[in-house]
Parts: C-alpha cells; sequence; structure tokens
C-alpha cells in the first residue's frame, strides 16, 4: 500500500528516488528552494538544465539531482497565487497540471519514491490549506502508482496545517 507521508524538516536530507524542484520556466536558479538545490547541484545541475526545452506552468522537465541524495530532481513551474481574485481557478488548475505532470514523469522513468515541498506555498503564496487541498486532490488518487510519496513542510506550522487539512477532507488516504 502506497503511503503519503506529511513531514517537516530539511528536504534536502531525505532519501527517495526523485525530488520535486520548484523551477523558473528557463530551468535557471530561482528563490528559496530552487536557489538551495542549484547550490547544491552547483555546475552540473546548472549544465544539464541548460540542455532542456523551457518549461511552462504545470509542465515538469527532469534532470539527475547532482550533490542531493536523490537521484532525479524533478523541476515544475508553479503557478503565481492571485489572492483568490478572479484568476484563482486558473491557478488552481495550474497547480494541480504541477502535481499531475510531476507524477506522469515519475511513473515514465520508473521513480516509485517522491519528495514534493509545498508547491505554490513559498515564494509564489499560495495559503497552505488551498496548496494542501490541491495537492492531496491529486496525490490521494495517483499514489497507488508509487511506493511512497512524502511532502515535507518547511515549518512545524505548515505541517499541522497540511495535516489538518487532509484529516477534514482526505481522512481514508492517511
Amino acid at each position: 500500500m502506497t503511503v503519503i507521508k506529511l513531514t517537516s524538516g530539511d528536504i534536502l536530507t531525505i532519501r527517495a528516488g526523485g525530488l520535486v524542484c520548484p523551477a523558473h520556466k528557463h530551468l535557471i536558479r530561482g528563490r528559496g528552494l530552487s536557489d538551495q538545490i542549484f547550490e547544491r547541484g552547483g555546475a552540473a545541475l546548472e549544465a544539464a538544465c541548460d540542455l532542456q526545452p523551457e518549461c511552462e506552468v504545470g509542465q515538469a522537465r527532469l534532470t539527475r539531482a547532482y550533490g542531493l541524495p536523490v537521484s532525479y530532481l524533478i523541476h515544475t513551474v508553479t503557478p503565481q497565487w492571485s489572492s483568490g481574485d478572479q484568476w484563482g481557478a486558473k491557478a488552481l488548475a495550474q497547480l494541480g497540471q504541477c502535481y499531475e505532470s510531476v507524477l506522469d514523469l515519475a511513473q515514465a522513468k520508473g521513480i516509485r519514491t517522491l519528495l514534493f515541498p509545498a508547491l505554490g506555498a513559498g515564494t509564489n503564496r499560495f495559503p497552505h490549506s488551498i496548496a494542501a487541498h490541491r495537492a492531496l486532490e491529486v496525490l490521494v488518487p495517483r499514489a497507488a502508482g508509487f511506493e511512497q510519496l512524502t511532502v515535507c513542510l518547511h515549518t512545524r506550522a505548515a505541517l499541522a496545517e497540511w495535516r489538518r487539512v487532509e484529516k477534514q477532507f482526505f481522512a481514508e488516504s492517511g
């Protein structure tokens, strides 16, 4: 049975088949977690990313994971949260597509264990409650195709919010 694990800590220290990297469309060093990943991956990661085509919001690209305890990085470009205004529905659909694209690419490559940050909830400002709900809407029905899907949150407060959402809306999943 597949486990969807919610945890907090340093995502860059956890072993898995793949790590999801929030990305810029040109797969260049970004802010937050992306910056930390590129710092560890160095010139080899930058060179691998230079070979990739542009990545639009909701799409994903795969590279080796240089300098990290995972085999692969799956880069995905997340949407910017617009405070739930008239464009909020589009951003939610795009965020869901990020998860779908990552899972599709991981399955195609045979990656059985994946690490996710809270996509969109960092520098792109999605509230954790909304990011958690959208993520779990995609991850729960797709989990059977993997050994383990781990969402590693940056803070205990974020972890508490994701667990609250999981318990309230997805109690059967975990």
